[in-house]
């Protein structure tokens, strides 16, 4: 700022010509040894400084003035049907060289547009039938955007930046042809919840994975479903008694078999230690579930945690808890953290019914609370790319316990059966899997079932003989 200016030149700026420099007001100012020192950008009302080696320290000659004066020559709207909006003066200078010389361009002073900046120019801009905003859609540039398109949406047009960010970086780069041809056949712009522009058709295909899954690794349940899902909801649900957390524990253990999978989990009726136990019992092969059990199986404590150290996988598996004091709605917050921070792509929920008894509002508060977070949880999971798996309880009608509207936003419906008053063991400890509702694949039926080992505690696809698996 206090570094004496001994002269300016409009020549060598960043790839602009000498007269598109002088006509938008743009100079290179030099010290006394005719090194640059800054830029200078002629607004109407004043100059705005940049640092030459720093683009993040900037200032005006008249403070106080505010910055709600668009950058650039005064075209008028009888030039043009059509004016570009940039949101770098730079920017500015390069897409009128880059588009001939022919179209109005302007720059806004900053991303940082507000009412004011709106108000002030609104009459000028409403002269134009058109207005294409050619800027970075970045967070900053994406606000700025949805401001203006706010504000003249029925004429507002954006144009897509492909191999570079703004208007200088392609006519540096010698690009400037691309970015010529794509000006001149701007898209309509639309907030980023409304897609209907061609590059939006190429992003949704390219970046878009829909039901994106991981195996179960059970052959039956594989087949209809072809494992877990991410984008949606699948729920788990059976009569008390069925075994429903232990089926859980089997897609979990599975599931970080795959070596990209992280899980969270909320077992809400049992302790950490149980749920690290059985994890273990898993990877030993043994049943290890309480410390008398452990003993009995001959393995150590330490032997306990170093299998469930391993079967967990470090920060693979997340477990977290409800708190008594929290709205069952926090679950919301949870998951959004388990999968942004700690990237979990599947959160199992062990059981829903739970959170209805944490409201302490009563049968109509509960079903009102479930039926909330069903809602909001489908729509978090599509946005964040996730499963999340509800495990429910079910009433002896087959009803869903509070939750139908739960059962209604699923995209994957399992129900569990068992007959636990069969005189066969085998069939006794066989949970068999139907799928109800199966919107990405649309199988449904019989998937297969799984064998409950009472002396090992662990579930498998397959029962110790044929007979009794194919009666059920």
């Amino acid at each position: 700022m206090d570094i004496e200016v001994k002269g300016m030149t409009y020549n060598g700026i960043r790839g602009i010509d000498a007269d598109v420099c002088q006509m938008y007001g743009i100079q290179l100012q030099l010290g006394v040894d005719g090194k640059p020192v800054r830029y200078a950008y002629k607004y109407p009302h004043t100059i705005k400084y940049r640092m030459y080696n720093d683009k993040s320290k900037s200032w005006v000659k008249d403070r106080g003035l505010g910055m709600n004066m668009l950058f650039g020559p005064e075209f008028n709207a009888g030039s043009s049907n059509r004016i570009y909006i940039t949101e770098g003066e730079f920017d500015a200078a390069s897409l009128y060289q880059i588009l001939g010389k022919t179209f109005p361009v302007k720059s806004l002073p900053s991303a940082s547009i507000g009412e004011k900046f709106i108000k002030h120019n609104h009459a000028y801009l409403s002269s134009f039938k058109e207005l294409v905003y050619a800027g970075e859609l970045d967070d900053a540039g994406r606000r700025a955007a949805d401001k203006l398109y706010q504000a003249f949406p029925d004429k507002f047009y954006y144009v897509p930046m492909s191999k570079y960010k703004d208007a200088n970086e392609f006519l540096e780069a010698g690009a400037g042809d691309d970015l010529m041809w794509a000006a001149r056949k701007p898209q309509r712009y639309s907030p980023e919840n409304f897609f209907c522009s061609d590059a939006d058709v190429e992003a949704a295909i390219l970046t878009e994975n829909p039901y994106e899954y991981v195996p179960t690794g059970h052959a039956g349940l594989d087949d209809k479903i072809r494992g877990m899902v991410k984008g949606g909801l699948t729920f788990i649900k059976a009569p008390r008694g069925m075994g429903k957390t232990e089926v859980v524990r089997f897609f979990e253990t599975n599931l970080l078999r795959d070596e990209s999978t992280r899980i969270a989990l909320l077992h809400m009726e049992e302790m950490k230690s149980t749920t690290y136990r059985a994890m273990a019992t898993y990877k030993l092969g043994v049943n290890v579930r309480t410390k008398d059990d452990a003993k009995e199986s001959g393995i150590s404590e330490a032997d306990v945690i170093k299998a469930a150290q391993d079967a967990t996988q470090g920060e693979r598996t997340i477990i977290f808890e409800m708190r008594s004091h929290d709205d069952p709605l926090k679950l919301l917050d949870y998951v959004r953290l388990s999968a942004s921070v700690y990237g979990a792509g599947f959160i199992f929920i062990d059981h829903v019914q739970r959170l209805a008894y944490l409201s302490n509002t009563g049968v109509d508060g509960a079903t009102s609370t479930l039926t909330t977070l069903g809602s909001r949880m489908a729509q978090l999971a599509k946005e964040l790319n996730i499963g999340v798996v509800f495990i429910s309880q079910v009433n002896d009608d087959g009803r869903t316990k509070y939750a139908a509207s739960l059962e209604e936003e699923a995209i994957i419906c399992i129900k569990l059966e068992r007959d636990v008053e069969s005189e066969d063991e085998i069939l006794q400890n066989t949970t068999s899997f139907f799928i109800d509702k199966n919107r990405p694949f649309a199988k449904l039926g019989h998937a297969g079932s799984l064998y409950y080992d009472p002396e090992t505690t662990i579930l498998t696809e397959d029962a110790p003989y044929e007979g009794s698996v194919r009666a059920a």
